[in-house]
């Protein structure tokens, strides 16, 4: 069953985020989150990400070496802890 929200941070369906050990130029948008059980490690939480089209990691989970994790080239699943919301800067106004 998918979920709405992260049960392990402040992130959601729908947030564009980056990936801790890429960075900003991994850019992608959750999807939906769902627990998978027959994950050995903890957390078990994975966020499905599509991953931006035009950005340098596009095709991420073309050559992915986890195939239970990918969907297609750019669809997939990353643990949630290794996610972080993209936050939008607000203009300095003097």
């Amino acid at each position: 069953m998918s979920q709405q929200e992260s049960i392990l941070k402040d992130l959601k369906v729908g947030d564009l985020v980056y990936h801790a050990l890429y960075g900003k130029k991994w850019i992608g948008v959750i999807v939906a989150f769902k627990d998978i059980e027959h994950v050995k490690s903890e957390p078990k939480e994975k966020a499905l990400v599509r991953i931006q089209p035009g950005t340098k990691f596009e095709n991420f989970f073309k050559d992915s070496t986890i195939s239970t994790y990918k969907i297609n080239d750019n669809l997939g699943y990353i643990s949630s802890h290794w996610l972080f919301k993209l936050e939008k800067k607000e203009k300095w106004r003097h």
